[in-house]
């Protein structure tokens, strides 16, 4: 890694933080270059110790359109008031996920609306992915969101059963699997150099990687002894064609929170003879990151760690375990890596983002539980975008915090 952490003294600087506690200090900073959003009027910053200088930055806000500079009239206010309806603005609501392309529009997984949210900058306006309904190239139940250097938008689509690609102008491109290859994908992630996409399933329990030229499935990683079409035939899914029963698959959907199913019966949503605890096993995996050397990152949420697999899907390493000391996982969630190979975690029950080096050490945690600038509440998704700007999807606050790694990426964005 260029210019790495420090971890002794990081340590150090964290002393006896647990989750709940900010180590959050007050002070000037740079000015915000490239962040989406409302720009924060005070700078936060970790850690907060004065012999270490400040690795993390509070940078702004995403909560709605207004965020983006738009400016609603007073008359428009005026008779949204006389109306009884909201300000018409596009706000956010229960956001899973978060990716940023390369001509700098967010694109956000709004849990409550089941769409995706287009926040575009330049012209201070959101738009709508894909379409509403059954047809191809509708979106159903977005969670997870990948892109592509080509600005390609990929949609797991937990309703659908499948993973659609969209090209910048909304185009549908191609769909990756479906009902008869997945039980619940939650996430995707895309290997640009190495030409893959991953899927996470979290019923399957196994990361799917498909050949991105032409969707072809590649590999699977994970236990692989279930039998999928024998569950689906038991589920009464198998074999369904979302353009022709987009109803039951809706109801399904809907049926689930978080990517895992609130539905008790006897008959388990998931794959259970494929859930395991060994290297290269899964229970419920949650996320999916892509670092720059093509490593693997998975959030394996109920085995509170994550998984390091090389290019070609072989187990490297396990980062984190189960506890409630910094370094471990309750609620782990999503996943991303900054320009110098750092691994970020968020963690939906310490409300917070661990960040540790290649082999797994910790080096320091930002955000705490709260509704303030700089703190969480069921933080889930992340992404990391070139100037090492960091999006979390900030679910039960209904938005998005931009936070940023002062690095080397970060001094050449003019800090």
């Amino acid at each position: 890694m260029n210019a790495p952490f420090r971890f002794t003294m990081l340590v150090a600087a964290i002393g006896v933080l647990r989750p709940g506690e900010s180590n959050a200090l007050r002070a000037p900073c740079c000015e915000e270059t490239a962040a989406i959003g409302a720009p924060s009027t005070a700078s936060l910053l970790w850690p907060n110790s004065a012999n270490e200088r400040a690795r993390i930055a509070f940078r702004a806000t995403l909560t709605s359109d207004r965020d983006l500079g738009k400016k609603v009239s007073g008359f428009a206010r005026i008779r949204s008031m006389i109306e009884g309806r909201s300000e018409p603005l596009t706000a956010l609501k229960r956001p899973y996920d978060v990716v940023i392309s390369p001509d700098r529009r967010a694109y956000v997984s709004d849990g409550a609306r089941s769409q995706v949210l287009v926040f575009d900058p330049r012209t201070r306006s959101v738009q709508y992915l894909g379409e509403t309904g059954p047809r191809r190239g509708s979106i159903v139940k977005p969670m997870g969101l990948g892109v592509d250097a080509r600005g390609n938008v990929y949609v797991a689509d937990q309703g659908a059963k499948r993973v659609a690609a969209f090209a910048p102008d909304g185009t549908l491109l191609r769909i990756y699997g479906g009902p008869s290859l997945f039980l619940n994908p939650v996430d995707v992630a895309v290997d640009p150099a190495a030409g893959i996409v991953y899927v996470v399933d979290s019923y399957l329990h196994q990361v799917l990687a498909f050949r991105q030229s032409d969707g072809a499935l590649v590999r699977r990683i994970g236990r692989n002894v279930g039998d999928v079409a024998n569950k689906q035939r038991r589920l009464g899914i198998g074999g369904m064609d979302v353009a022709t029963h987009g109803g039951a698959e809706s109801d399904l959907a809907s049926r689930s929170s978080l990517g895992h199913s609130t539905n008790r019966t006897n008959e388990p949503r998931d794959l259970v003879e494929n859930r395991g605890s060994g290297p290269g096993e899964f229970r419920y995996p949650s996320f999916v990151a892509v670092g720059q050397t093509g490593n693997i990152y998975v959030s394996d949420a109920m085995n509170f760690r994550v998984q390091v697999f090389d290019r070609g899907g072989v187990f490297l390493r396990n980062i984190g375990k189960q506890g409630d000391r910094p370094g471990t996982f309750a609620r782990p969630k999503g996943v991303a890596v900054d320009s110098e190979g750092h691994v970020y975690v968020a963690d939906g029950a310490f409300n917070n983002v661990q960040i540790f080096d290649e082999q797994g050490r910790l080096l320091l945690a930002f955000g705490q539980v709260g509704r303030s600038d700089g703190e969480l509440a069921l933080p889930l998704g992340l992404f990391i975008d070139e100037h090492d700007f960091i999006y979390v999807a900030d679910r039960v606050n209904d938005r998005l915090q931009v936070f940023q790694y002062l690095g080397a990426s970060a001094a050449n964005a003019g800090h």
